[in-house]
């Protein structure tokens, strides 16, 4: 009978560990290389909550631009009456009634 040989294949990863071993400019290119990839991953992390407190701070804008502008309304149509109440105090020298001169008139 034959003798089978024992042929074991060798490991990928084994082989590769020791070409870096051998060759130092590899090695140093490789971690080059990882670390620019987990740099690009931390900035695109960073630019994307960048761009959702971006897009937070524009809406929070908008809200506020919104409220400003219902103010400026509320702001004309108080100014108005003051306006009127100051015409008609002043130049038509109008006041408001007081008790005794209102009337009351009962309809039957």
């Amino acid at each position: 009978m034959k003798a089978k040989a024992t042929h074991r294949q060798p490991s990928l990863f084994v082989e590769i560990f020791k070409g870096l071993g051998a060759n130092k400019l590899t090695l140093a290119l490789l971690v080059v290389i990882l670390a620019s990839s987990l740099s690009v991953v931390q900035v695109t992390h960073l630019a994307r909550q960048q761009l959702i407190e971006q897009d937070k701070l524009l809406q929070e804008r908008d809200e506020l631009d919104l409220e400003w502008r219902y103010l400026l309304v509320e702001e004309e149509f108080y100014s108005q009456h003051a306006r009127i109440e100051e015409v008609a105090t002043m130049q038509l020298e109008m006041k408001r009634p007081t008790s005794q001169d209102e009337q009351v008139v009962v309809l039957q």
